[in-house]
């Protein structure tokens, strides 16, 4: 179990605080005070805090001298060890103790293995309430942001675990910075006092509840070097500069798109078949598996028994692939892959031992469309400016490791925004040619009048949607928009329908073979099957392109009592 904890900032390096701006958490290093953890079973053991004091000392040299005073207040079961973690990038952490009134404290060790530091002590078996005190430097620990020095300590910083009572936090500034009370910045709203020529800012909350996070800060006029912190402004430019990088490279590959002409189409172009066709529109290959496969079936050479025992049910496991070809009328793809087809009992079993034959198939059709002289290759400058894009982000961060300044944070998110944009305009590896280009906007112009058709007559005819689906569908596969989803919605048309669609004796459900014409939708079941495999091909061709002891838990970032 976590616990409420004591957040200390991140120490004086610009790497550390930039990155803690990526990840939307300020600061990154932290120092989790003592909280008791419940043992192996929850309903056994149960505590709160019921009282919470941190005192910063802010020492000349930007140091932090702190001193916790946690009261453990066991409801339930004893308890014998406690810990706390210490979560930092690159604090240097000296002279820690722990103390108690209530018990005594022995076997204080730390321990740095499998995720951050931790400091362990044990005390002898208690159920009573038990007070410790815990004391540490941390060096090089002060922010610095927009001329002025911070100290924020994220007191709670992962949320409280279990409810914490009467919660004080205490900064106090050395003499020697020279400061006036209304020079320091308050967040939350708190008190100012001075004490011993020292100033003291105060904060108390009566209660956080199990959940909530609570920070506080202090901010004055620099008086010493710290770790740079980002201003908002800062970060809004730097944001800035990183938006305009991935701009101008959706530009250039905007710019570098190759021609769109306009041409309407109402069937595919002749000189297409379906493989050519996915690779010109650059789709993975899996639907040039998936779409043969359905243009076999539907010609009569293949066919596809759903059968929806199969497990699990719905899925290409569940259709059975079964091969009657007729040679003469096949393409010499199609004989190949006929024969491909015999060694494999369903469709699931054929696209996993085939992937490997499409992948080499598309690459070859690829390889074609740029000699025919329908695609143009820019693989040369996709490879120059994917090395743009590792050298700027590698620039970047070298150059926020390698000092504490804003100019050096610019260059950070600068070099984000440079290698975005190179990485976005690099996978332009591609573009059609005048030829490729008109016959890529003929085929979209058709699978768009297609889907327009489907849709239309879903609504006036479902029996005839259906049959110009399967007719049309393989395709209608290589359309952006037609999913599984998509063709279920003319299957629930088709509940409601009186009569069942006619489709190709290729598609056998033994739904329909049961229920017979009764049950419409059933005669599309083996199409939703076999559609059901079309995220999972479609993804698999883009591929080829903390506990103590018996009776404690917790993790990094945790401290407790066992």
């Amino acid at each position: 179990m976590r616990l409420p904890s004591l957040r200390i900032p991140p120490l004086r390096t610009a790497r550390v605080a930039a990155l803690g701006v990526l990840l939307g958490a300020l600061p990154v290093v932290a120092l989790l005070a003592a909280g008791p953890v419940a043992a192996q079973d929850r309903g056994e053991k149960t505590y709160v805090l019921s009282n919470f004091d941190v005192t910063v000392d802010v020492q000349p040299d930007g140091r932090y001298v702190v001193d916790e005073s946690i009261t453990y207040d066991f409801r339930r079961g004893t308890f014998s060890r406690a810990y706390r973690s210490v979560v930092q990038e690159e604090g240097v952490l000296r002279r820690v103790r722990v103390t108690s009134p209530d018990a005594a404290v022995d076997s204080v060790r730390s321990e740095d293995e499998d995720g951050p530091p931790q400091v362990r002590w044990g005390f002898p078996e208690r159920a009573a309430p038990a007070r410790f005190e815990v004391g540490y430097v941390l060096e090089r620990a002060i922010y610095e942001r927009g001329g002025r020095n911070v100290v924020r300590l994220e007191v709670m910083a992962d949320g409280a675990v279990v409810p914490t009572a009467d919660v004080d936090v205490r900064v106090a500034l050395p003499a020697v910075f020279g400061l006036q009370k209304d020079q320091l910045r308050l967040d939350p709203a708190g008190t100012v006092e001075r004490a011993a020529d020292r100033l003291v800012a105060t904060f108390r909350r009566d209660r956080v509840a199990e959940g909530d996070d609570y920070a506080v800060e202090v901010s004055f006029p620099k008086r010493v070097d710290g770790a740079f912190l980002p201003t908002g402004a800062q970060i809004v430019f730097g944001l800035v500069l990183m938006l305009l990088g991935g701009a101008a490279g959706g530009v250039a590959a905007w710019r570098w798109r190759g021609p769109r002409p306009d041409v309407t189409a109402r069937r595919p172009p002749s000189d297409l078949d379906l493989p050519t066709a996915v690779a010109l529109l650059q789709n993975p290959h899996g639907q040039a598996f998936l779409a043969v496969v359905l243009d076999l079936t539907r010609r009569g050479h293949v066919t596809l028994r759903h059968d929806p025992d199969a497990p699990p049910s719905g899925s290409a496991e569940g259709v059975r692939v079964e091969v009657d070809p007729d040679p003469a009328s096949l393409s010499e793809l199609e004989k190949r892959f006929v024969d491909e087809l015999r060694d494999h009992e369903t469709l699931d079993d054929a696209w996993t031992h085939t992937s490997s034959f499409w992948s080499d198939e598309m690459s070859a059709r690829r390889d074609a469309l740029y000699d025919r002289g329908w695609m143009r290759s820019h693989a040369g400058r996709s490879n120059l400016l994917f090395g743009v894009a590792i050298v700027a982000i590698l620039g970047g961060i070298v150059a926020i490791a390698t000092g504490d300044s804003a100019v050096r944070f610019y260059l950070l998110f600068g070099g984000i925004g440079v290698s975005l944009g190179a990485f976005i305009a690099g996978t332009r590896r591609s573009t059609w040619t005048a030829e490729g280009a008109r016959r890529a906007m003929a085929l979209r112009s058709y699978l768009d009048h297609e889907k327009a058709e489907v849709e239309r007559l879903r609504e006036a005819d479902p029996a005839r949607a259906a049959e110009r689906l399967v007719d049309a569908l393989p395709w209608l596969l290589l359309h952006p928009q037609v999913s599984t989803s998509w063709i279920e919605e003319t299957k629930s048309a088709l509940d409601a329908a009186d009569t069942p669609p006619d489709l190709p004796d290729g598609f056998v459900s033994l739904v329909a073979d049961r229920e017979g014409a009764g049950a419409p939708a059933a005669a599309l079941l083996p199409v939703v099957a076999v559609m059901g495999t079309i995220e999972s091909s479609s993804a698999a061709g883009a591929a080829g392109a903390g506990g103590a002891g018996a009776a404690g838990a917790g993790g990094a970032g945790a401290a407790g009592a066992a």
